[in-house]
C-alpha cells in the first residue's frame, strides 16, 4: 500500500492512499469514460485537491493509465484463480465465461468494463492507451487458447476444434457480454443460457 503526502493549509501534511485514489478513478472512468471525465470530476471523486492530483499524476491520461493497469491487474488475478483451479479444460472455460457473465450483471454490469470502454473510445485517440487495450485482449485470448487446448488434451473438448479460432469467438462473446451489460434494458436478460449456447461451439 503506497502512502503519498498531500500538503494542506497551515503546513500540516495529510497522507492519502494511492491505491484508494486509483480505485476511485477506476469507478469514475468505468461509468463515464475518458472523454466525459474532467479533472474536476476526478478531484471530486478522489477527494484530493487539484494540485495534489497533479503532483501524484502528470495529467488525466496518466490517471487513466494507472486506473486501467490496476483494473486489468485485479481482473487478471481473478481470472488466474479460475485458470489454475481444478477441473477439465472445458470446466475451466465454463467458469471463466460464468465470471464474465457475473461481471456483466448487476452493479458491475452497470458500471461497465474499463477495457471495453477503452476499446470503444480511448484506443482510437491515444496510441499509448491503444497498446494497453490490445495487450489486455491478447492476454485474455491466450488464456482461452490455453484452456481450450487443455480441454482438447483431456478430451473434454472436441479434438476437431481449432483452439485459436474458438478462443477468438469466445473473446468476442465475453466482450460482447460486457457491452450489453452496460444497458439497463438488456442487462436483465443476461443468463446462464447464453453460456450454454457459447459452450456448444466447443463440441
Amino acid at each position: 500500500m503506497v502512502q503519498t503526502t498531500e500538503k494542506i493549509s497551515r503546513g500540516r501534511p495529510r497522507e492519502f492512499d494511492y491505491d484508494e485514489v486509483v480505485d476511485r478513478a477506476v469507478s469514475l472512468f468505468r461509468q463515464r469514460g475518458f472523454g466525459a471525465t474532467s479533472i474536476a470530476d476526478l478531484v471530486d471523486a478522489t477527494a484530493l485537491t487539484r494540485g495534489s492530483l497533479y503532483k501524484a499524476f502528470k495529467d488525466k491520461k496518466s490517471i487513466y493509465i494507472a486506473a486501467f493497469e490496476r483494473y486489468t491487474a485485479r481482473g487478471h488475478e481473478r481470472i488466474g484463480a479460475i485458470v489454475h483451479g481444478g477441473g477439465t479444460g472445458r470446466e475451466r472455460v465454463e467458469r471463466l465465461l460464468a465470471y464474465y457473465l457475473e461481471q456483466s450483471s448487476g452493479e458491475p454490469g452497470r458500471l461497465g468494463c474499463l477495457v471495453v470502454a477503452t476499446g470503444l473510445e480511448v484506443s482510437v485517440l491515444d496510441p499509448d492507451i491503444a497498446i494497453l487495450f490490445r495487450q489486455a485482449l491478447r492476454r485474455l485470448e491466450r488464456i482461452l487458447v490455453e484452456l481450450i487446448a487443455a480441454g482438447i488434451k483431456d478430451q473434454s473438448i472436441s479434438a476437431d476444434l481449432n483452439a485459436k479460432s474458438a478462443a477468438k469467438s469466445l473473446l468476442c462473446f465475453v466482450q460482447g457480454l460486457r457491452v450489453v451489460g452496460k444497458s439497463d434494458e438488456q442487462r436483465t436478460h443476461l443468463n446462464k443460457g447464453m453460456i450454454d449456447m457459447a459452450m456448444k461451439m466447443l463440441g
